[in-house]
């Protein structure tokens, strides 16, 4: 397998992945939706628990979908650096852990 064919799945897995997220926030978003239906008719602390919850569930929808774009971003710049260079991959500099801070 070379890295062209490799780039290409890794793009199909982040469109996999971004299909879920889309997919987990539209769920969220009719999960609230279907809870204000229920105002009145279910006892208030918990449908505050409810839309607390979903909100939670947005955000993490949201912070998701600002990784994948960073994500998708890092492997764009990635793939022209790669074709830029001829497909050469050049090493990355040795962090040494023991180095102390200035």
């Amino acid at each position: 397998m070379n890295l062209k064919d490799r780039m290409t799945g890794i793009d199909a897995n982040l469109d996999d992945l971004q299909s879920g997220i889309e997919a987990g926030s539209r769920a969220a978003d009719t999960l609230q939706t279907d809870t204000t239906k229920f105002d009145g008719v279910v006892n208030a602390p918990l449908l505050r628990d409810v839309v607390r919850h979903v909100k939670d569930l947005q955000g993490c929808a949201d912070d998701q979908r600002a990784a994948m774009h960073e994500l998708r971003e890092g492997i764009t710049r990635l793939q022209q650096e790669l074709k830029r260079s001829d497909g050469a991959v050049r090493a990355l500099p040795v962090v040494h852990a023991n180095r102390q801070r200035p």
